[in-house]
């Protein structure tokens, strides 16, 4: 028998001067609180209790006993109250790492978003560019593309996804022209993710209608996706750029499409919410994953409120 049960059955038995109601108290059987006092006075080779037919009284040898046990028992229970407590407030510390390509100026709509809803949580961000690593005690959860977080029972909740486009800056265009097909690209600066370009050669893998082919441009550079945009932005070339990432330069002219029956493949264009706990999550974990569904499904990070997003392609969770 466990002994904490033993002392909670001597501590409930003194208290209330009878077993019956010290086991009505604690849930159990008038014999489980007798044999579980018997079994603690063998243990500590004392006698704790005497017991008469009316009732039951401490002996005198046990009242120091006693006083030890019911003020354990009192902290245990209080520190169990206290855990959760924690656990029920919608409060304390979120350690949240975030991919560099989400951290938009319509960003901070995320973070004032969050706020409103969970006031008192303390949201630490860190924007990171390469993998996360979720068990090392940095991050309690990361929302990131999918490629960048690979570890065994890893909770994944999928936020979006979003093709990866053609686009480039009006001053490009007019000083190069702009491409009809895509095998005018071949004459054109590309500027790609390093998972288009094939292996050992300059060849660019991209879909045209739907259909893979490949073009083998004037010159190419590869990056990840904000030095891209700002590639891109800095009229260097044609990039490919996940299209929920482009609404904002889209709808103020910084850059155009160029052959909309293009696409390519982008790792980037799949992003995901990451935790390591699904069972006991505290309430403020739990509530970021449901904001975070939530907001994404509603327009996320790229769409202006109140605007439907066209180019944006959310997950029906």
């Amino acid at each position: 028998m466990d002994q904490l049960q033993m002392l909670r059955a001597f501590v409930a038995a003194t208290q209330h001067r009878s077993f019956s109601k010290a086991a009505e108290s604690l849930g159990v059987t008038t014999g489980a609180i007798s044999k579980a006092v018997s079994k603690l006075e063998d243990r500590v080779q004392t006698r704790l209790l005497h017991r008469t037919t009316r009732s039951i009284t401490l002996t005198d040898a046990a009242l120091a006993y006693y006083q030890s046990c019911s003020r354990l028992i009192e902290e245990l229970d209080e520190a169990h109250r206290r855990i959760m407590r924690q656990r029920e407030v919608d409060s304390g510390r979120l350690r949240l790492a975030v991919h560099h390509g989400l951290v938009s100026p319509s960003f901070s709509r995320f973070i004032s978003d969050y706020h409103a809803i969970a006031p008192n949580v303390n949201l630490q961000v860190s924007v990171k560019s390469g993998a996360v690593n979720l068990y090392d005690g940095q991050f309690d959860m990361a929302m990131v593309p999918a490629t960048l977080v690979d570890q065994q029972g890893v909770i994944r909740r999928t936020l979006y996804r979003s093709a990866s486009v053609l686009v480039a800056s009006p001053d490009y265009l007019d000083k190069w022209g702009t491409p009809q097909r895509l095998a005018d690209l071949d004459a054109h600066y590309l500027l790609i993710h390093s998972d288009l370009r094939q292996s050992g050669s300059n060849s660019v893998n991209l879909f045209e209608d739907g259909r893979a082919a490949s073009v083998a441009p004037m010159s190419s550079i590869d990056a990840d996706e904000v030095s891209l945009r700002a590639a891109a932005l800095a009229g260097l070339g044609i990039a490919t750029l996940p299209e929920a990432m482009l609404h904002e330069d889209l709808s103020t002219g910084a850059l155009v499409p160029v052959l909309p029956h293009c696409s390519a493949r982008n790792p980037a264009g799949e992003i995901c919410l990451f935790y390591s706990d699904r069972e006991l999550l505290p309430v403020r974990s739990r509530t970021f994953v449901d904001f975070c569904v939530d907001f994404f499904r509603d327009g996320g990070l790229y769409a202006c409120p109140g605007e439907a997003d066209a180019a944006r392609q959310p997950v029906q969770i």
